[in-house]
């Protein structure tokens, strides 16, 4: 009948979001190029290209995407996970890093903890644990506390295994840096000890006459 109130429709359901999507998290589309730096306090999905350097809090460069410049974690996220699956000509630096199979990185890693399946050219610092897989590819020197590495996996380079202390790696540099000056120190000591002895005995000689 006109007039009768009708009753209110409930509301749809909300839809869920996409799996690959996180919450807080911002975009750069299949397609898109961002000209200039990146920063953001959220978490980042790179599908396009980013001519600059991108600081997030988690970040992912989608197979599809590049970024020309350094990937670095927020410095507020202290376990940021960034996975790159796409290609990163400068440094990736963050907690915890996955180089996924096909991902490339050119300018090398510093991480707590890092895992590469893909291809990494640069030196690589990790703090704590790296695990090169059989399909990784790594030319350049390698730093870590732990290392495990599958069958198959190549690194062109030196493996250092643990972590030298500020004062070994401050001598060992200086001797690096100026080996004759360090055998010329010795020398020189071992000279001062020989004169002392010898005014020694040069004393009693005196007494003795």
């Amino acid at each position: 009948m006109l007039g009768k109130n009708k009753e209110p429709r409930p509301a749809p359901p909300a839809r869920p979001a996409p799996e690959n999507v996180v919450a807080g998290s911002s975009t750069i589309g299949k397609g898109m190029t961002v000209d200039g730096n990146c920063d953001t306090d959220g978490f980042l999905r790179i599908e396009g290209k980013v001519c600059g350097s991108v600081v997030a809090n988690g970040l992912e460069v989608a197979d599809s995407g590049a970024v020309e410049g350094d990937v670095v974690s927020s410095p507020s996220a202290r376990k940021a996970v960034v996975v790159i699956a796409g290609r990163v000509t400068g440094t990736v630096r963050a907690s915890l890093v996955e180089v996924r199979k096909g991902g490339v990185v050119l300018g090398g890693l510093e991480a707590d903890e890092a895992t590469v399946h893909g291809r990494v050219e640069g030196d690589i610092d990790i703090q704590r644990r790296l695990a090169i897989a059989a399909n990784a590819v790594i030319d350049g020197e390698v730093r870590t506390e732990r290392l495990m590495m599958e069958e198959g996996g190549r690194v062109n380079g030196t493996i250092r295994m643990g972590r030298q202390s500020e004062a070994d790696a401050g001598g060992a540099a200086r001797k690096k840096a100026d080996p004759e000056k360090s055998a010329g120190d010795t020398g020189a000591e071992q000279g001062g000890d020989a004169d002392s002895e010898a005014q020694g005995k040069g004393g009693k000689g005196a007494e003795a006459a």
